[in-house]
């Protein structure tokens, strides 16, 4: 069958399609291919080449290759386990990682909410007036006006965010490529926590737990985007989305730890404060006894010891040959987004699958970070990314439950009939609730996919908003936890899960690093001028009024990921594929969502019409079966029908939807 260029699935993929670029090479070539892969790169040391070039024929048609029944009874029984693995029978490599990912994630939380606390007492020792924003009965008052130490309050708990999304993030890309790959920029990351966390103890001003908390915003920031990063590219397709929920589980475990500390040790808010080294040590001690990212190492042309990182993760020469020449192959696509003039794209488009070892180091290297940053929105597959991952780590924004992460005893102490002792504990039960539930994502992340667990969550967490919000001014003050509880159930396995996961693989390789630093970026910004605005906001809107707006931004919040979020669930396996995902045009996405997904919706769930909805991503195989077999275009279309996570827009628009790209 006649191919599209490889340009125009990535930037202008009107066909929907996903396509493995290995079945483009006969399969009576594929071997020579591969053999001169072996031999440029020196892979004799570590795999034969009986092993490699098999592996490429399973990566390029898994189903042909079984049926030749050459796969040994250890192949047969690995590749039978791969399908139906949990995390509990995986490798012990991938168990060591995921352990030391989730002492990350634990951190992070923790980090967070260590000030929650101190918010009460430390004020007053460094000797700020703390009745403005920790006082009872407070009201909103049109004739208030922000004090300085209104504001040096805010801004001390807001700096973290702000250093986190103006520096920490964008030190994950340098610090990969000079401290040598994910592992040395987790530790670096930890080494600045540790050091402001210790340095929080022994402040006497403002300005100084303010110099500290800046550090440690650095070091949350760089860890944010590098740690989901390294999880995803070790995770096998089938168990990422699993996998990553653990980066939201352990945040919200630290965030109850830190909400228990100070039930523990009410009187020293200098501990409380400064309690984060204890995980933040452990992750010292546990970062490299993990492999590096086999990802990573590709993209670094060290072949010999990815292929040795893939044999310890996946537990078989076989399928670590299969993933080492799939993603090289990838990678050699993904060298099209880089070009600069017409004839460079021309030269890769007749290059590809297989690129020339000088030609890739030159495209590759020719990118220096400040191009990297400007690629996110110049280059139209890895803009749509861009915007993607804004829009979800804006949502999680939007729905105000940062309001009650980091600044709870503020809120909770300032209403009216609920003493400070008592925030605390709601705190912590809060940090329990988000715990437990978040826990609920693993079992749909991946089965029903990411957009679909966002938009439900988003969708639930309306009512529980308001109900919080009028909830205040009621006579009993139980019904503030109760509907509490509820809202942050909603919340954690979608809008709690979903944003840092999805955005952790929707980047090409190449871009992958600063791709999820904007993202991060655009989470910690909107964090931070939560931070600086809410206890002004209390005064001025009371606690009702400002719960209430969140309620309306939530609703915000769903619509913008109803249009602008494209599924990467249920078929989408491989982060490699993202890249005919977002290859689709999102002018065709969002005239699909509002002329045909939102009208099915409504005859099916609300009037319960029959109907059905065609897949949005149609995989290269399943193209040429239909065409083999003599399908018609509607019945493939039911034929692969599955959510409203994957679907087209078949009307024939798409020449007149790249106008936007």
């Amino acid at each position: 069958m006649d191919h599209l260029p490889f340009q125009q699935l990535l930037e202008h993929n009107d066909t929907a399609k996903i396509e493995n670029p290995l079945r483009r090479i006969p399969e009576d070539q594929l071997a020579a291919y591969i053999k001169t892969f072996w031999e440029e790169n020196d892979l004799e040391k570590v795999v034969d080449l009986t092993t490699l070039p098999r592996g490429a024929r399973l990566a390029r048609d898994e189903e042909a290759f079984k049926a030749e029944g050459s796969l040994t009874p250890v192949e047969k029984a690995a590749l039978q386990k791969e399908k139906h693995a949990t995390i509990w029978t995986e490798t012990r490599e991938i168990k060591i990682i995921l352990l030391t990912c989730c002492v990350g994630s634990v951190l992070h939380g923790w980090t967070q909410g260590a000030i929650v606390g101190p918010n009460q007492k430390w004020p007053e020792a460094v000797h700020i007036n703390s009745t403005l924003f920790s006082g009872h009965n407070v009201r909103p008052d049109n004739s208030y006006r922000a004090s300085p130490d209104l504001w040096q309050f805010a801004g001390t708990n807001a700096i973290v965010y702000f250093a986190a999304s103006t520096v920490g993030a964008f030190l994950c890309d340098p610090l990969t490529h000079v401290l040598v790959g994910r592992r040395g920029a987790i530790f670096v990351a930890a080494l600045f926590t540790f050091t402001a966390s210790i340095g929080e103890a022994f402040v006497h001003t403002w300005q100084a737990l303010f110099a500290c908390r800046f550090l440690l915003g650095i070091g949350m920031g760089a860890k944010s985007s590098v740690i989901p990063v390294y999880e995803s590219e070790v995770s096998p397709a089938r168990l990422r989305g699993r996998i990553l929920t653990s980066w939201q589980t352990g945040t919200a475990l630290g965030i109850a730890i830190s909400g228990a500390i100070p039930l523990i040790v009410p009187h020293s808010w200098r501990f409380q404060i400064s309690s984060s080294f204890i995980p933040a040590f452990a992750l010292l001690l546990l970062v490299f006894v993990g492999s590096e990212s086999p990802r990573w190492l590709i993209k670094k042309e060290r072949y010999d010891k990815a292929f040795i990182v893939l044999s310890r993760l996946r537990g078989n020469p076989l399928l670590a040959a299969r993933d080492l020449v799939f993603i090289w192959a990838q990678f050699q696509v993904e060298t099209t987004l880089f070009r600069r003039t017409n004839e460079d794209v021309i030269d890769l488009e007749n290059r590809i699958p297989y690129l020339d070892p000088q030609v890739y180091k030159r495209e590759i290297g020719l990118v220096g970070y400040a191009r990297r940053i400007t690629q996110l929105f110049t280059i139209p597959r890895v803009r749509r990314a861009t915007l993607a991952s804004f829009v979800v780590m804006t949502a999680q924004q939007l729905t105000g439950i940062n309001v009650f992460a980091f600044l709870a005893s503020s809120l909770f102490a300032s209403g009216p009939g609920i003493p400070d002792t008592k925030s605390l504990r709601l705190f912590f039960g809060f940090g329990i609730v988000n715990f437990c539930s978040s826990a609920v994502a693993y079992f749909y992340i991946d089965s029903k996919g990411r957009r679909w667990l966002l938009i439900l969550s988003l969708a639930a967490m309306f009512p529980f908003l308001l109900g919080t919000a009028f909830s205040f001014n009621l006579p009993n003050k139980s019904l503030v936890a109760v509907f509490l509880v509820f809202y942050t159930i909603a919340y954690s396995p979608g809008a709690g899960v979903v944003p840092f996961l999805y955005s952790s693989e929707i980047f090409p390789q190449m871009l992958r690093e600063v791709g999820m630093a904007w993202a991060s970026s655009v989470c910690w910004m909107g964090a931070g001028i939560l931070d600086l605005c809410v206890p002004a906001l209390i005064h001025r809107l009371g606690q009702r009024g400002l719960l209430g707006l969140f309620a309306a931004l939530d609703l915000v919040a769903l619509c913008l990921v109803w249009l602008f979020v494209p599924g990467t669930g249920r078929q989408i396996a491989t982060m490699e594929e993202m890249n005919y995902v977002f290859g689709v045009a999102t002018r065709q996405h969002v005239r699909y969502q509002v002329k045909v997904v939102t009208p099915w919706c409504i005859d099916h769930y609300v009037l319960r019409q029959e109907g059905f909805v065609p897949p949005l991503y149609r995989w290269q195989e399943d193209v040429e079966d239909t065409n083999e077999n003599g399908d018609t275009h509607e019945t493939a279309e039911k034929n692969n029908a599955t959510s409203t996570e994957d679907v087209v827009y078949t009307n024939g628009a798409a020449k007149e939807d790249r106008k936007d790209e």
